[in-house]
C-alpha cells in the first residue's frame, strides 16, 4: 500500500531540483541559433515573396529599399541574435549607416562593374534616383528603350504670346539649339549637373480661349476593341468640349451588357460625352456603318446641332478651335457637304471627287437631316461599299450641294516616313492613318497646341544648321540650312520617291528627301505637363546600337511663367 501523502519535504526538494535544472539550460541554450530569428519576423505579403525568392538564393537575406532609396534587412532581428554582432565600437552593424559614395570608390572596380551590371539587369530605372528634374525623362526611358546611358540638353523656352505671328514666317534665332550635351545614366543620375542657359524666347500664337463645342456632333463606327483603344487619342481633343460623340459598335452582337456598359464608364471617366448604338443591320460591313451612324447622329442631335461630322477612327483634331472655326466661315443653314480629297492623285482617279473619310466629311444640319431618312435606300442602291463613296452618291442623288473642300483638312494617304509632311510648317485642321500608314505619337505632339494655339508645327530656324518643327522634330543639316528650300515639303515617305507628280496638285511641288547620313533628326516621343503648368518635351535620336552609340535626348522645357 503507497502512503497517502508524499512528505512535503521531497516535494520541496524536486521544485528546487527542476528549477535549477530548468535555469542552466536557458543558460546554455540562451542565444538563438543563427538560422532562426529569435522573434516573431515581419510577414511579407505572398507576391513580394515570390519576386524576391527568384531574385536571390534560398540563404540571401531579401532587402526591401526605403524612401532614400538604401536596402533594410525584412527581418526585425533583436540584439540577442548572433546573426547581428557587435562591433569594436560599440555600435550595431545593422544600426549603422550604409556606406557612403566615398567609400564605395574603394571597392575594387570588377567588384563595382559586377554590381552595376546586375542592378541594370534585375531592375528598370528608378527616378528616385536621381533629382527631381529629371524624373520625367528617367520615366519616360523605360516605355522609350533609351540606351542605359544617353546624352542630354535641356532648353528652356520663355514663350512670347502674340497675336500677330505669322505662321508661315521661319523665324531665324542666331543661337544654337542644342548645346552642352552631358551623359546622363537612367539607373543613377544622382550627381548629374545640367548646364544652366539662358531661357530662349519664342513668339508664338495665343493660347485658344476655353469654348464649348455642343454645336459640333461626330460620328464613327469601329469594332469595340478599337474604340475602347481610341479613348486617349479621341479624349485629347473632345473631352470637355461639349461635343458629342455617337459610335456604331460593329461587333456589338458578341459583346456582353456589362462590357457595353463598362466601355461606357471608360468613355465617361475621359469626360467624353459618347452614345453607343448597334449597327442597323448586322449585315453592313464596316464601310457601311460609317455611313448609317448618320441615322443615329440625327435622332441624337438637338436644335443647337450645326455639323454633323463621319470620322474615322484613327482621325485626330489637334485641337477642335480651327475646325470650328473654319466651319464657322460655311453657311451651315443650307445644304452644305464639306471635306478634302486624298493628297494622291491617284487615288482621287481611282474612286473619285468626294470627301474622303479619314480627313472626315462634314453635313451641315440641314443636309444631314435630309440624308438621314434617305440613308438605307443611298444602301440599297449603292454601287460600291465605301461608306465615303455612298456618301457622296447619297448627297448628290438627293440634294444639289457639292464637295467644297475645307483647307487644312487631310487624309493623309503618305506611308512610312511621313517627316516630310510633319516639317513643312502646316496647319493641319486634323491628322489620319497615324496608327496604320505610319507610327506618330499624335497626342503627345498635339499636347503644345494646348500650350499655345497654332503653335502646333511652327517652324524656327536656329544657327546655321537646325530647323524646329514644334511638336514634331528638331533637324540639323550637314551641309546647313541654306543647303534646303523650306518653302518645298520634303518627300520622304516611299510614294513620293521619284517625280512625286501625284502629290503636285495637294502637296505642291516636293523636294528631294534629304540624304538620311546628312540629316540628323530627334523625333518628339514624349510630352507631358507638369503640376506647375510647364510643358516638357522630349526629342530623342536612336543612337546606332551595333557600334554601341548612345541615344540623345533633348529636352525643352516650355515655361508657363
Amino acid at each position: 500500500m503507497f502512503p497517502s501523502k508524499v512528505p512535503r519535504a521531497f516535494v520541496l526538494a524536486s521544485v528546487v531540483l527542476l528549477f535549477l535544472v530548468t535555469y542552466t539550460t536557458l543558460q546554455l541554450y540562451r542565444r538563438v541559433p543563427p538560422s532562426y530569428p529569435e522573434a516573431n519576423p515581419k510577414v511579407i505579403p505572398i507576391q513580394d515573396a515570390v519576386v524576391q525568392e527568384d531574385q536571390t538564393g534560398p540563404d540571401h537575406a531579401v532587402p526591401v529599399e526605403t524612401a532614400n532609396g538604401f536596402p533594410t534587412p525584412i527581418f526585425d532581428i533583436p540584439a540577442s541574435t548572433p546573426s547581428v554582432q557587435d562591433d569594436k565600437s560599440g555600435q550595431r552593424l545593422d544600426d549603422k549607416e550604409p556606406p557612403s559614395e566615398s567609400s564605395t570608390e574603394h571597392m575594387s572596380n570588377s567588384d563595382a562593374g559586377n554590381n552595376a551590371e546586375e542592378e541594370h539587369h534585375l531592375s528598370l530605372p528608378d527616378p528616385k534616383r536621381c533629382p527631381k528634374d529629371l524624373e520625367f525623362l528617367v520615366r519616360s526611358s523605360v516605355n522609350l528603350e533609351l540606351t542605359e546611358r544617353v546624352r542630354y540638353t535641356r532648353r528652356y523656352i520663355h514663350p512670347i504670346f502674340s497675336i500677330g505671328v505669322d505662321r508661315q514666317n521661319v523665324v531665324n534665332v542666331t543661337e544654337p539649339l542644342i548645346n552642352d550635351q552631358v551623359e546622363i545614366d537612367m539607373y543613377d543620375c544622382r550627381g548629374a549637373t545640367i548646364p544652366e542657359s539662358t531661357p530662349i524666347k519664342l513668339h508664338v500664337p495665343i493660347p485658344h480661349p476655353e469654348a464649348t463645342y455642343s454645336h459640333l456632333i461626330f460620328g464613327v463606327a469601329t469594332d469595340y476593341g478599337r474604340l475602347n483603344g481610341s479613348i486617349s487619342s479621341f479624349a485629347h481633343w473632345i473631352s470637355g468640349t461639349g461635343a458629342k460623340l455617337v459610335a456604331t459598335i460593329t461587333d456589338a452582337r458578341y459583346k456582353s451588357p456589362s462590357e457595353i456598359e463598362q466601355l461606357q464608364d471608360n468613355f465617361r471617366a475621359a469626360d467624353i460625352d459618347a452614345i453607343f448604338v448597334n449597327p442597323i443591320n448586322e449585315a453592313f460591313t464596316t464601310s457601311q456603318n460609317h455611313f448609317t451612324v448618320l441615322i443615329n447622329m440625327v435622332e441624337h442631335s438637338s436644335f443647337d446641332t450645326k455639323w454633323y461630322g463621319l470620322v474615322d477612327d484613327d482621325t485626330f483634331f489637334p485641337t477642335l478651335k480651327p475646325l470650328a472655326d473654319s466651319l464657322a466661315t460655311l453657311d451651315h443653314k443650307t445644304d452644305a457637304y464639306v471635306g478634302a480629297l486624298s493628297e494622291d492623285f491617284s487615288s482621287v482617279q481611282t474612286f473619285g471627287f468626294m470627301a474622303f473619310g479619314g480627313a472626315g466629311a462634314f453635313l451641315s444640319a440641314p443636309l444631314a437631316r435630309k440624308l438621314s431618312s434617305q440613308a438605307l435606300k443611298c444602301i440599297d442602291e449603292a454601287t460600291t461599299r465605301e461608306g465615303d463613296t455612298i456618301l457622296r452618291d447619297c448627297v448628290y442623288t438627293n440634294s444639289k450641294a457639292k464637295l467644297t473642300i475645307l483647307p487644312g483638312l487631310y487624309q493623309q494617304d503618305i506611308r512610312d516616313d511621313v517627316s516630310g509632311f510633319f516639317e513643312a510648317g502646316l496647319r493641319p485642321l486634323n491628322l489620319h492613318h497615324w496608327k496604320s500608314w505610319y507610327r506618330e505619337p499624335v497626342e503627345k505632339m498635339a499636347k503644345v497646341a494646348k500650350f499655345c494655339g497654332d503653335c502646333f508645327l511652327q517652324r524656327w530656324r536656329f544657327g546655321t544648321d537646325t530647323v524646329f518643327s514644334n511638336g514634331f522634330s528638331i533637324a540639323t543639316y550637314r551641309d546647313g540650312v541654306d543647303s534646303i528650300d523650306l518653302q518645298k515639303m520634303e518627300g520622304t515617305w516611299s510614294k513620293a520617291q521619284g517625280d512625286g507628280r501625284d502629290f503636285d496638285f495637294s502637296l505642291g511641288p516636293l523636294r528631294d528627301p534629304y540624304p538620311a547620313d546628312q540629316k540628323k533628326s530627334y523625333k518628339l516621343r514624349d510630352a507631358e505637363f507638369a503640376e506647375n503648368g510647364d510643358l516638357r518635351q522630349l526629342y530623342v535620336r536612336v543612337g546606332d546600337a551595333s557600334t554601341g552609340e548612345l541615344d540623345e535626348v533633348v529636352e525643352l522645357v516650355w515655361k508657363k511663367n
